[in-house]
């Protein structure tokens, strides 16, 4: 049997959350941090995208349409609409989740 492999569609704040999280990494840890933390959350998206069912789990501290995947120190937040990934936020695990995500 196939895989079904989800579309992936970042929102805004998730765009700006992973841009974020990439300048901190440069500045404070440098270059080949950056790109190996980048990787690793390109990598998780990509899970997310196979099986988002397997790779998500549901969290008290976000709505139910909400699925939380982590990676490092930050969690993926993201819904399933259809066949698409809709990924709303990326959070670090210190974020107060609830006041994020309205």
């Amino acid at each position: 049997m196939a895989k079904i492999k989800y579309a992936v569609r970042l929102s805004e704040r998730a765009q700006k959350d992973f841009k974020a999280i990439q300048r901190y990494t440069l500045k404070r840890h440098g270059e080949k941090q950056v790109l190996k933390y980048s990787t690793l959350m390109k990598s998780g998206i990509e899970h997310i995208a196979g099986n988002p069912t397997l790779y998500g789990h549901s969290r008290p501290d976000i709505p139910e349409r909400y699925r939380s995947h982590q990676i490092g120190e930050h969690s993926i937040i993201y819904r399933v609409d259809e066949n698409q990934i809709f990924i709303v936020a990326i959070l670090h695990g210190r974020m107060d989740f609830r006041n994020q995500l309205h």
